[in-house]
């Protein structure tokens, strides 16, 4: 190795770059196209036996410039060939989000790693009721849903999820505010305060052309509130609109997720002229059964096609989405790109603002992806 490179490698390490901490990330093995995640070399078994048999694991890279960091194959893996469209759709989205770096590994046989890390500098303090304000370009992928009607024209929230759809809640596509019903006619995007055009943010609004409502959809039940706007042209991203990912089921066990919105502060209180975000928790459906065991809109209970989610258990502040939240994303950020957000959950059903420790009810995004990915891809 030239005195030059080993000075290249040193200078990386001590600039504060975290390249080299790479345990945790999702990873590809190179050999196999299975998907896995960055362990200690020491702590993956299935490596280890691959080593005996003469087969070189994939490196993510090294702990310390000395300890091997390598790709442990997911137990259930699936080779990347056969990633769902919408997988393949969320790699593309974050492709402004993240970082390269190309390194040449220490060992005695030296290979080229690219290293991918997150490029934002967001607090991720945890944190509407009870919540926070959003950081400019925090949440790219925020919606406000617009109605022609007399009274505040943006009654619901969405989430972008391609350059042509927003997802949202299904009972947001009616308004019976006025003597005319109304259906949603426009999405607004890259909004952060709606009191202000000095925010720094850059909105965009987009005309819906039209509106897809789960065919099982039956209201006034909340069973499968879930819809999408077509927007009449394709969305220009920028660094203030940007689509989130549809998440699987295996997201739910990824940190506290956050709900954000432009919605109520409280019961009696007027919305929120800025983007709001809190800190929440994923309950057990039977919690939620139990809080709503006479609600008219849920004559079958909780189902798995739900998420009961309110207040942490240790919180003393009162945290919950309210009205304007409707419709409205339930996110967890990934974990090795934290400007990564994946949308598990729909704002849908609730008791009143901020009621000490009644969770509320949210539509499992999990359980519809494949119905999603028929209609936009």
């Amino acid at each position: 190795m030239t005195l030059r490179l080993l000075l290249k490698l040193v200078i990386i390490q001590l600039s504060g770059s975290t390249i080299f901490a790479q345990v945790g990330e999702s990873c590809i093995s190179k050999r196999t196209s299975q998907e896995g995640v960055c362990k200690i070399e020491s702590q993956c078994p299935f490596v280890i036996n691959q080593a005996k048999l003469g087969i070189k694991a994939t490196l993510c890279g090294f702990h310390e410039l000395v300890i091997p960091i390598v790709c442990c194959p997911d137990s259930n893996g699936r080779s990347i060939t056969t990633m769902r469209i919408s997988e393949q759709k969320c790699e593309l989205y974050s492709t402004p989000i993240t970082r390269k770096f190309s390194l040449i590994t220490l060992d005695a046989n030296p290979e080229t790693l690219t290293v991918i890390t997150d490029n934002c500098t967001y607090n991720r303090v945890p944190l509407i009721v009870g919540g926070e304000p959003a950081e400019l370009g925090e949440f790219p992928f925020m919606a406000l849903v617009g109605f022609n009607t007399t009274e505040s024209p943006w009654k619901c929230g969405g989430t972008l999820i391609s350059e042509r759809y927003v997802l949202t809640a299904a009972h947001c596509t009616f308004s019976s505010d006025s003597l005319i019903s109304s259906v949603p006619t426009k999405v607004r995007l890259g909004e952060l305060d709606l009191s202000s055009d000095n925010d720094g943010s850059q909105h965009m609004d987009y005309r819906v052309s039209s509106i897809i409502v789960y065919p099982d959809y039956n209201w006034p039940q909340v069973y499968n509130d879930i819809a999408l706007l077509r927007l009449q042209t394709r969305v220009v991203f920028t660094r203030f609109i940007r689509p989130a990912c549809l998440a699987n089921s295996r997201f739910l066990k990824t940190g506290k997720p956050l709900a954000t919105g432009w919605g109520k502060t409280g019961f009696n209180d007027p919305y929120s002229d800025k983007l709001l975000k809190v800190s929440l928790e994923i309950f057990d459906n039977a919690i939620c059964n139990r809080s709503y065991s006479n609600e008219e809109k849920l004559p079958n209970g909780i189902i798995s096609s739900m998420l009961c989610v309110g207040e942490p258990r240790n919180s003393t502040d009162r945290k919950d989405t309210c009205e304007g939240d409707s419709g409205g994303p339930l996110i967890v950020a990934r974990e090795s790109n934290l400007c990564q957000f994946y949308v598990i959950g729909i704002t849908s059903l609730g008791k009143a603002c901020g009621v000490s420790k009644i969770p509320a009810i949210y539509t499992r995004v999990s359980e519809y992806v494949s119905w999603i990915e028929e209609q936009i891809w």
